[in-house]
Formats: C-alpha cells, sequence, structure tokens
C-alpha cells in the first residue's frame, strides 16, 4: 500500500543504515591515506637525493660520482701549485713507505686509496690529513706513452725502482699535450736517474699497489708539473696539468705484462752498463737507453721580466771594505795580466755580444761611450781554456734562475767539503743545501768551472759549478773563496764507483 505509513517508516530506516554501513569514495578518512602515502614516497625520494647528492659531491673518486660532477661542471680540473702554496704533507723515503703501506689488510689499503685520489681530484681543497710526497733517487726501468683508455689521457708514465730500496717501485707520471709526447718519450730512457726532492718536486701519491712477490708500487705525480731536462741534448720538455681524466680506467697505470718487459729491458740494461772503476767514456748502448751516469734534471723557471720597463744604463758602484770578491787570485805568474777595474775610473770598454746589441738600445750620441760593466767584479784574463771532463759537466743546460744579494737567499742547511761524504751516501733528504769553503779552479769553460776544495782530506771531491746567463766563470788556476753570506746552492751529489764524490752547485748570489 503506498499510504501505508509503517511501511514508508521501515524503508527509510533502512535506507539510512544502508547509507551509513556502506563505504563511500568521499569520506575524508580514505583521502587522507591517500595523502599520507604520497608525502611518504615524495620524502623518500628527498632523502634518496639528499643522500645521493651527499654521495656524488663527497666521492668524486668513483666513476658515476666523477661523470655527473663533470657533466653538471661542478668539479674543477687538476691545477698547477706553486711552490709556496702546496698543500701541507709529509715527505716519505723509500723505507718509510714501505713501513707504512707493506702491513696494511686490503680493506685499509682500498680505503686510503680512495682518499688519495680524492684529495689530487679536488686539488686537495679540503685535503683529508697530510699530502704524502715521494723523495729520493730512482732509476727508470721503462716508460710508456699514455692513451685515451688510461687514468690519465695524455702524457708518459714511468715505471721506475728506487736505488735506496729496490722493493719499492713507482709510476711517476709525467702529463703533457700530444705535440710534446714525441720529445718527452724519447727522454725517459731506461737508466736514467730521476731525483725526487722536497724542494722542486713535490710528487704526490695518489695509488699505492701491493704486488703478491711483497713489492711495493705507488703511483705519483708532481703537482708542480716542472720542466726537466733529460740527459739528451737539446731534451728540456715542460709538463702540463691534464685536461680530462678518465676515471673509469683505475690505477695503477701499468699492468702485469708491461711490468715484466719493463723489467727484463732494465736487466738488459743493467748487463750491457757494468759499473767502472775509472771515470772513462761507458760503452755505447742502444739509442734507448741511459747511460750509467745520466739523470733527468728539473730546469728552474725562468724570472718573470717586464718589458714595459726600460733597462737602466749600469753604473759602476764603489766595492765596500771587506765585501768579498768573485775570485781572487793565488800569486802566480799570470797575476801580471789581471787589471782590477778602480772604483774611481770609468770601466774597460768591453765588446758587446750580439745579445747585449738588442738588449741596449740604441741612443743618438754625438760621441759614443763604452758600455760599462754590470758589477766591478774581478776579471781575470785567462788563456786559453782547459777542456773540462765530459762528465763534470752533466747538469743543466738552463742558465736563468734566481740570483740574490748576498745573505738574502732562501733558508738552507750550509754544508763544509768535509760534510761531502756523509750528504752522498745520505743524501739531502730533499732540504735545500748550500756549499760553502775554499777552492781551487781546476778546469773552467764557458758558463761551468770545476772546483777543488783546499781542504785536507778532500782530494775526491770535485766540485762543479754552473755561472747564470750574464756571470762569467773564474778562470782555470785561480782561488775561489765562500762564505756563509756567498755560498754555492747544491744540486745534487754523486758519488762514483773509484770514490770520486762529484758535487753539482749553482751561483745563487750575485758578485
Amino acid at each position: 500500500m503506498p499510504n501505508d505509513p509503517g511501511r514508508h517508516g521501515n524503508r527509510a530506516w533502512f535506507d539510512e543504515t544502508d547509507r551509513e554501513s556502506m563505504p563511500s569514495s568521499r569520506s575524508p578518512d580514505g583521502g587522507l591515506f591517500g595523502w599520507t602515502v604520497l608525502i611518504i614516497v615524495l620524502i623518500g625520494f628527498a632523502v634518496c637525493c639528499w643522500i645521493g647528492s651527499y654521495y656524488i659531491f663527497g666521492h668524486p673518486e668513483k666513476p658515476f660520482s666523477h661523470e655527473v660532477l663533470t657533466r653538471l661542471k661542478k668539479i674543477d680540473l687538476p691545477k698547477r701549485f706553486e711552490l709556496t702554496a702546496a698543500p701541507r704533507g709529509e715527505f716519505l723515503r723509500a723505507p718509510q713507505i714501505l713501513d707504512r703501506f707493506s702491513s696494511m689488510k686490503p680493506r685499509q689499503l682500498a680505503r686510503t686509496n680512495e682518499v688519495f685520489l680524492r684529495n689530487y681530484i679536488r686539488n686537495f681543497k679540503p685535503a683529508d690529513g697530510l699530502v704524502p710526497y715521494v723523495i729520493g733517487t730512482f732509476n727508470i726501468l721503462d716508460s710508456y706513452e699514455l692513451t685515451n683508455e688510461d687514468f690519465f689521457v695524455s702524457g708518459v708514465v714511468v715505471l721506475a725502482q728506487s736505488k735506496e730500496n729496490p722493493n719499492l717501485l713507482i709510476e711517476q707520471i709525467f702529463t703533457s699535450t700530444k705535440k710534446s709526447i714525441p720529445n718527452l718519450h724519447r727522454s725517459l730512457l731506461t737508466g736514467l736517474d730521476i731525483d725526487l726532492k722536497r724542494e722542486n718536486e713535490l710528487a704526490a701519491i695518489i695509488n699505492v699497489d701491493r704486488l703478491k712477490d711483497g713489492r711495493v708500487k705507488v703511483t705519483t705525480i708532481s703537482i708542480l708539473y716542472p720542466s726537466y731536462e733529460s740527459a739528451q741534448e737539446n731534451g728540456t720538455f715542460s709538463l702540463d696539468p691534464p685536461e680530462r681524466l678518465n676515471v673509469k680506467a683505475g690505477l695503477p697505470l701499468i699492468d702485469k705484462t708491461r711490468q715484466s718487459e719493463a723489467e727484463a729491458k732494465y736487466a738488459h740494461f743493467r748487463r750491457k752498463t757494468k759499473p767502472s772503476s775509472t771515470i772513462k767514456e761507458t760503452p755505447k748502448t742502444e739509442s734507448t737507453l741511459a747511460s750509467a751516469s745520466q739523470r733527468l734534471m728539473r730546469v728552474e723557471k725562468p724570472l718573470a721580466v717586464n718589458d714595459a720597463t726600460p733597462t737602466p744604463t749600469p753604473v759602476a758602484t764603489p766595492i765596500p771594505a771587506g765585501t768579498p770578491l768573485l775570485a781572487s787570485v793565488s800569486p802566480t805568474p799570470e797575476a801580471a795580466s789581471i787589471s782590477v777595474p778602480s772604483p774611481l775610473s770609468p770601466p774597460t770598454p768591453a765588446s758587446p755580444t750580439p745579445e747585449a746589441r738588442k738588449a741596449i738600445p740604441a741612443r743618438p750620441t754625438a760621441k759614443p761611450t763604452p758600455a760599462a760593466t754590470p758589477t766591478p767584479a774581478l776579471v781575470v784574463a785567462t788563456p786559453s781554456p782547459t777542456p773540462t771532463p765530459p762528465q763534470a759537466i752533466a747538469a743543466s743546460n738552463s742558465k736563468v734562475w734566481p740570483v740574490y744579494e748576498a745573505g738574502r737567499m732562501p733558508r738552507g742547511r750550509l754544508l763544509a767539503p768535509s760534510d761531502v761524504p756523509d750528504v752522498a751516501s745520505k743524501g739531502t733528504s730533499g732540504e735545500r743545501t748550500y756549499l760553502n769553503g775554499n777552492f781551487n779552479v781546476t778546469a773552467s769553460g764557458g758558463d761551468r768551472a770545476v772546483l777543488r776544495p783546499t781542504q785536507r782530506g778532500s782530494d775526491n771531491i770535485r766540485i762543479i759549478v754552473q755561472y747564470p746567463s750574464g756571470m762569467k766563470a773564474p778562470s782555470d788556476g785561480s782561488f775561489v773563496s765562500r762564505d756563509s753570506r756567498r755560498p754555492f746552492q747544491v744540486m745534487d751529489v754523486r758519488a762514483s764507483t773509484g770514490g770520486q764524490i762529484n758535487v753539482y752547485v749553482r751561483e745563487v748570489t750575485k758578485p
């Protein structure tokens, strides 16, 4: 019945209870759950992005991280450091390196390598601890050209063996442009000595590999990227920071096959160049091998010259009393031919060299005046110079390096001739070293001279001095005295098999 109130009331009651019991898409509880899930997903995504970015920026040594940072241009390429702005570090010799890394467990060594490589890729900003630098003398086994498949895509890598402890091998990396690779590769010969010193090299360790036979191989690169001069004539080359890193290739650079080949080549070199008891010409070897006395020398960076500043005409100034001269002459028959310029009289005219003619601008004067000598140092008239043995002239061809006023050179260790044998056996520990004393000139030629100490018991010591451009070497037979204010800077000390000790020094003070 349509008008039945009881039936109508029951239907209304059923519809209301049925509506409340059935779920509805418009329920506020269902919408809140969906939003909660979405927010949790977004929070998780944000956390993952934060952790991922922290990992990428915190571990640029990983291939994926380095590629992302490179694409985003958030990482700088390795740069060239100046010696005064280099990162703080510790200098390790072969025994110290072997003691530190030989006992490390594989996981600890892997973490250490990550820190080394991370510091290098970050340009040591910030550096995790002190940067380890290698010092000592190493003998080249062989060298290999770097390609795009290597960690460093351009340059040459050298496998060398420590002369202090043969259980230490190094991979010294020489990065350069493609044009410099042929000259660089020809210069790094088997048997050539490499001197890593603290004052001009800074060979930082970027990887350590412990070999199965117990030896340790470290990968090093000089963060100064200096210039070198090889044993060959006109073999100077300069290094440049790498323009790109192939982090996927990993380190070390020289695999087992190349290492075996290098060791076999070095064994052949040792058989071909046996040490001799006297100083004579070494037997000729193949063109890819160096002689036993050759080594790689670092070339000092030339001083900057401001072309805009005119060069003043040098004026001779009086010499104060007590100032030591460049060379004093012993009483010999040649003393009559010595001419000393008087401070009160004009200097003796000198014929300018072709370089001097280009450097001195022409001045419109009615009467030409002789050019004054730069300094009133003692000039010794010399007869025909005695030829210097080739072994005595084995330093650098570079003729430009810093020259200081007397007593104004950088601080360093001062040696006497009696200290030379101890330095020849123990080395200089990479510190700046100077030499003073009294010497007799036994040979002279060009910008070099060979000196012998006058001190008793120093007959086996020979001093090879190189003078900078524009400074004349003392004559053969003269006498040279140097004190603590005007010492020679020691560049290298070498002891030969016959007991002879050669000390290679430079003139670093003005006359």
